[in-house]
Order: C-alpha cells, then sequence, then structure tokens
C-alpha cells in the first residue's frame, strides 16, 4: 500500500478544533561540534531552486541535493550510455503526461488494439505494460482479509484481530473528526465570502473587519488559525482538510471494511497458478488521484530541459508501468507476477514503492525477487515512510 503522511495534516487542523495550551517538547537540534564545514546556505531558495534541489549539490550550490546537475554537467558529460527499460510497479501511471509520453517502454512485438497475444507472453495488449488489478480500485488491507477469511489457525491471526480492533476505532474516530473539521472550516469560509460578497479575499482583509456579529467572529478566528499554519485561503485548507476526510472514508468504507469485495479479476488470489494473464494492457490510473505511480516515474525519468515540470534524474531509460497497487493492499500474486513480467520482457531495473506488513504468500514474492536476481536484474523497494525500524517490523516484501 502507499503511504501518505497524515502527522501534519491531523496537526494542523488540531488547532481549528481545540484551543491552544502551554508547554510542549523542547526543540531538538544538531550539536555545534556535529555540524561539518560545509557552507550553509543562507539567502532565500530561489523558484529554480525549489523546484530543482534534489538534484543540486552540498559543496557547488549549497543545497542538499543528490548532485544530479553536477553529474551530467561534469562526471558524465560527453559520454554515452545504454538505454534500459525500468519498470515502475505501481498505482498505474499517466502514459499521457507531456513530461513522459516520450520516454516510455513499447512493446515492440504487440499490435495495439486487435484483442491478440500478438507475442505470446500471455498478455493481451499489453503495449506500455499491464495492469494486474483490471479495473479495481478499492481494496481491503492484508491483516483485514486474513480477518475475513475466518481461518482462526493461521499465522498471526490473533495479532490481525487485536490490530484491527484498534485501527477500526481510531480510523471512525478520525473520520469523525476530519468531517467536523471540514464542516467547520466550510462554514467559516461561506461566512467570509458572504462577508466580502466575492469568492477569494486575502488574510489581510480578514485581518481588517471590525465586528461584533458572532458568526463572523468564529468565521475570522477559523480563517486566523488556518493562515496562521500556512494557509494562504480557506480554499487551500478544505483541500487540505478534503483529504484526510477521504482517507479515514476510505479506511472505514473500504481498506478496513471485513465485508468489503474488492477483487474485480476473476482469479483466485490465494492460486498462482489460477487464471493466466488476468488484468487488463491499460495502464493509466484508475482515478486522477491515484498519482503516486506517475510521481515516481517522473522522479526517474521525466523528460530532461524541455521546459517542463521538473528533470527525471535518467535521460537514457524507458519506462514501463506496471499496476499492481490498488487503493488498500496490493496481493502478493499480483506483485510476485508484476515481478516477473517486467523481467521478461526486458526490464533491468524494477521500482517498488509500497509495502504492508502482513504477507500470507510472501514466498511468491520472495521466489519472483530471487528470479531477477537470476536474471541479472535489480529490484528496488520503499522503505516507507512511516518512520518504523523495518530491522524489526514487518514490511513486506522486504521481510
Amino acid at each position: 500500500m502507499k503511504f501518505i503522511n497524515k502527522t501534519l495534516l491531523f496537526s494542523l487542523f488540531s488547532a481549528v478544533m481545540l484551543s491552544s495550551c502551554g508547554g510542549g517538547a523542547p526543540i531538538l537540534s544538531t550539536p555545534i561540534e556535529n555540524i561539518d564545514t560545509t557552507p550553509i546556505k543562507e539567502a532565500d531558495l530561489t523558484t529554480a531552486e525549489k523546484q530543482n534541489w534534489g538534484h543540486l549539490d552540498l559543496v557547488k550550490d549549497t543545497i542538499p541535493g543528490m548532485s544530479v546537475d553536477k553529474a551530467y554537467a561534469e562526471i558524465i558529460k560527453g559520454k554515452k550510455g545504454q538505454k534500459i527499460i525500468v519498470a515502475v510497479i505501481d498505482s498505474g501511471i499517466d502514459i499521457t503526461h507531456e513530461d513522459l509520453d516520450g520516454v516510455l517502454w513499447t512493446n515492440k512485438k504487440e499490435i495495439a488494439g486487435n484483442g491478440k497475444d500478438d507475442d505470446g507472453n500471455g498478455y493481451i495488449d499489453d503495449i506500455h505494460g499491464w495492469n494486474f488489478p483490471g479495473t479495481g480500485y478499492d481494496e481491503q488491507l492484508e491483516y483485514v482479509r486474513l480477518i475475513a477469511s475466518g481461518d482462526t489457525s493461521a499465522p498471526r491471526y490473533a495479532e490481525a484481530k487485536a490490530k484491527y480492533d484498534t485501527d477500526y476505532g481510531q480510523a471512525l474516530s478520525r473520520k469523525q473528526y476530519y468531517d467536523q473539521v471540514y464542516a467547520k472550516v466550510n462554514d467559516a469560509n461561506k461566512v467570509l465570502s458572504a462577508h466580502f460578497k466575492k469568492r477569494s479575499y486575502t488574510a489581510k482583509e480578514v485581518a481588517a473587519i471590525e465586528t461584533e456579529d458572532a458568526e463572523l467572529k468564529a468565521a475570522i478566528e477559523t480563517a486566523n488559525l488556518m493562515y496562521s499554519n500556512g494557509m494562504t485561503s480557506l480554499e487551500e485548507g478544505l483541500e487540505q482538510v478534503k483529504g484526510g476526510v477521504e482517507y479515514f472514508t476510505d479506511q472505514v468504507n473500504f481498506n478496513l471494511n471485513k465485508d468489503f469485495k474488492g477483487r474485480k479479476t476473476g482469479d483466485n488470489p490465494n492460486d498462482f497458478n489460477d487464471k493466466s494473464g488476468y488484468g487488463n494492457g491499460n495502464v493509466l490510473p484508475v482515478k486522477k488521484s491515484e498519482a503516486h505511480g506517475t510521481h515516481v516515474a517522473g522522479i526517474i525519468a521525466a523528460e530532461r530541459n524541455n521546459g517542463k515540470g521538473a528533470n527525471g534524474v535518467a535521460n537514457n531509460v524507458e519506462i514501463m508501468s506496471i499496476r499492481a497497487v490498488p487503493n488498500g493492499d496490493e496481493y502478493d500474486k499480483d506483485v510476485a507476477k508484476a515481478i516477473r513480467y517486467a523481467v521478461d520482457n526486458g526490464a533491468k531495473i524494477i521500482n517498488g514503492s509500497f509495502g504492508k506488513s502482513f504477507s500470507p504468500h510472501a514466498d511468491w514474492v520472495r521466489d519472483a525477487i530471487k528470479y531477477a536476481s537470476d536474471k541479472g536484474v535489480v529490484f528496488v523497494h520503499a522503505a516507507g515512510n512511516d518512520g518504523k525500524d523495518v530491522d524489526t517490523a514487518p514490511n513486506f516484501p522486504r521481510r
């Protein structure tokens, strides 16, 4: 499952619902004696630096990037490399994106749209990759599937049950919380819009209001809290809160719903050999909001120096799009088959930005990773961004 950081969002909007209080933990900083003599960036970042900081160099630019621009300008300047295929196993990629449409892997042995498996690889019309979940989008988390199976003798069943009892109550509570925050901010925006008789207004205009009207004063207080937390408008704040509403609504309705059935491919996900070639060749995300795969592909290979958006790290790769990650936990079967598909169709690097803490068929995935390794293919897996120690906490397919 893709991870998103909700801590900042939750903290930000707590201020909307709760009054401030004193105290707080001390601010931690690096001891002076541990700071080296590398020049420190003192001036504000320019727009270009903000957009490209990850490619800059600590010594040359005083910005702790990956030195990508320096590598192109000095280290590999004038050298020719061999083009390689990088498979991105994720939630799908927007292959129509203007920064990606020129760097896509294309299966030249397949004839688009004829409904035939022209190259005999078991996948019909796989022009730019494959979509294993097909039209499926919402899914349960893996440990919820374990509980829903009713197999109390399964390994980690008791652990899954205990986790569910905690997680569902928390998700329901936070959904209600975000619903309340959204309603509060939305009401404030309506009151202020009516006051100004316009949809958009500035923090300065809000600060200039003098009123004894209780409703308007409450709206001003909410707006000021949002401004103090970095929001430039209540409309921006509503979009941020909406993300929290949608996340926890999805958890309650789908991810943590024991009765939900999201699989739409007609296969048995617990039988590796059941129904080969399931899914379809549409590698686009199911929803516009399902942008993680596009984001990852852009970091890797967005067309460089075309004056559009960011530059990708690599300028000599083709991106193979493999959709295996739904809005919930990916199935081990899909991941294992996705890895094997990438290897069999020429990928030399496979990127997997997903993970989960339960994996009933982890052996299928490990076998697929070994298959890739035996073929000289590098598999890169994300460590997650939830701050857990992956040396001790289960995080598949790493464990």
